[in-house]
């Protein structure tokens, strides 16, 4: 990792996983369990309008850290690691959205997703749920539709590496004092 300057193209400091990795490894959890038909995208979107019905949205919505750093070292880095308990919303649009729900929330809660998310690069750990919500949706075309809604809480281990040097090796050499400093009258 090269040390950058304010503005450089390269980052002192790079955390993982990204939101991005998160966001992905979810849309991928929620799609391996969901119907074929439903869409899963990520929330907060600007210029992007709504999928036909159905589809799901997922909003990361709150971080809390739930431990105190620990770390390790490598050759030219320090990495620490701090554990992350990490909120994502996940809203379900259109027809049957509540039994999409009910299967969200059951599979959140069981060895399925723990399963899933172990056999992944990115380490995310199920943790919980919130209830779920059945929030009023009302379309562009200003009619109602079905959404029910849920927070999945997580824990995510972040890692920060951190460029450091080390010493592998010294030289030493043996300097007589009294020849080389000699006592100043």
């Amino acid at each position: 990792m090269v040390k950058g300057s304010r503005g450089s193209a390269t980052p002192l400091y790079v955390v993982t996983p990204t939101e991005k990795d998160i966001y992905t490894a979810m849309r991928a959890w929620l799609l391996s369990i969901l119907p074929d038909c439903m869409r899963v995208i990520q929330g907060q979107q600007n210029r992007a309008a709504a999928p036909l019905d159905p589809f799901a949205v997922m909003t990361i919505i709150a971080r809390d850290r739930i431990a105190t750093n620990g770390w390790s070292y490598t050759d030219t880095t320090r990495v620490v690691e701090e554990q992350v308990k990490l909120t994502m919303q996940v809203s379900v649009f259109g027809q049957a959205s509540s039994n999409q729900m009910q299967l969200i929330t059951a599979l959140w809660r069981d060895m399925e997703a723990v399963d899933y998310f172990r056999a992944q690069p990115i380490p995310i750990t199920p943790l919980y749920t919130s209830s779920t919500r059945q929030l009023g949706f009302i379309n562009g075309e200003r009619q109602y539709e079905d959404c029910w809604s849920v927070d999945l809480t997580m824990q995510v281990n972040l890692t920060v590496s951190v460029p450091q040097q080390f010493a592998d090796s010294l030289s030493v050499d043996l300097i007589e004092v009294d020849t080389s400093y000699p006592e100043q009258e």
